[in-house]
């Protein structure tokens, strides 16, 4: 028979909560390491800064707007993290799979499994984040023992990821911490406010959008009118017809060097132009003189329509003679004076 004094239905505790449990080898020295000093910490802070903070009846309520930016915060303080680890990763795995390819079967001596228990999503993040550390550990070891890394460099590479580490742990639990205390006796730890800045471009008293000046109005005010002429003002003058090409330019755009050779190329242009206009003169006054005193040259003592150079300046001298017409009209247009008829 049943005892009298075990009751029907026994009181139960409630304190049964949904977890969630990822096994995993940990041998490493970083590894172990990783787990004993941040990852209890980490789950601690995100299960307060998750799941306590949004039970304090109206403070959760009226905090509910920083407690979803700080959860923002502690969120992309984890993508830092991951980022930070991938690239890790690959840059170790290239390194254990190439040169290091040769490298001896490595043991450890007090490789131990857990059960990394979780009480919030975020904080299986962060363990299957400590699970990929482990896994490049390893890879740091294999490269070291194959050769590709000298012990100060593999000292120096599992340093850089234990500190990233170990600071991306503080920023997450002081985010908690700060949170907290807000929610609790709105009073600020150190440095919550910059942290939240930092990660998220506001601090905790930020609203997410200011009071908008006669919100209830269907038009526009006259502030927002003028700021429209003034955006339609500076449309217009970059919407204007652009310089024409062949414009002179301001004298800011134009350079000393260009004005000089334009300058150069005009007044050679202008010297060969007058020299050209001086030869043709040159050139009509001789064949004049040439065709002009045909009878008195030598048959045959020049080739017909050839040109001396210094025919005006060669001419043979005037006879003491009275001047034929045809003479004196030859003569007028070598001294550049008007013909006689």
């Amino acid at each position: 028979m049943p005892n009298d004094k075990t009751a029907l239905n026994p009181k139960v505790l409630d304190r049964s909560r949904a977890v969630v449990r990822l096994p995993v080898e940990l041998a490493t020295h970083l590894g172990l390491k990783l787990y004993n000093r941040t990852f209890p910490r980490v789950e601690a802070a995100l299960y307060l800064a998750e799941v306590i903070v949004h039970l304090q009846g109206r403070a959760s309520r009226d905090y509910a707007e920083e407690i979803a930016q700080v959860n923002t915060a502690i969120a992309r303080e984890l993508d830092r993290l991951t980022t930070f680890a991938e690239n890790e990763a690959r840059q170790l795995g290239k390194l254990a799979g190439g040169d290091a390819g040769d490298a001896p079967k490595i043991q450890y001596t007090h490789a131990i499994r857990l059960d990394l228990t979780m009480r919030t999503p975020r904080a299986r993040r962060y363990a299957t984040l400590l699970a990929g550390l482990e896994q490049t550990s390893r890879d740091l070891d294999k490269a070291w023992y194959g050769g590709a890394l000298e012990t100060p460099q593999r000292l120096e590479r599992e340093s850089i990821l234990f500190r990233n580490v170990m600071r991306g742990c503080g920023v997450v639990e002081r985010l908690a911490r700060g949170l907290a205390r807000r929610v609790r006796d709105d009073s600020e730890t150190p440095d919550y406010r910059d942290m939240l800045i930092k990660r998220t471009g506001r601090g905790p008293d930020a609203d997410l959008a200011p009071v908008v000046t006669a919100e209830d109005a269907a038009d526009m005010t006259a502030e927002e009118a003028a700021s429209l002429q003034a955006t339609e003002a500076m449309a217009r003058a970059l919407s204007s017809t652009p310089a024409a090409e062949n414009e002179t330019p301001p004298p800011s755009a134009r350079s000393e060097p260009l004005t000089e050779t334009v300058s150069g190329e005009n007044t050679t242009e202008t010297v060969e132009t007058t020299e050209t206009v001086k030869a043709a003169e040159t050139t009509e006054t001789t064949e004049t003189t040439e065709t002009a005193g045909t009878a008195e040259t030598a048959p045959g003592a020049e080739d017909e329509g050839t040109v001396r150079p210094d025919a005006a300046e060669a001419a043979p001298p005037e006879p003491e003679v009275a001047p034929t017409p045809t003479r004196r009209r030859v003569r007028d247009l070598v001294c550049g004076g008007s013909a006689v008829g």
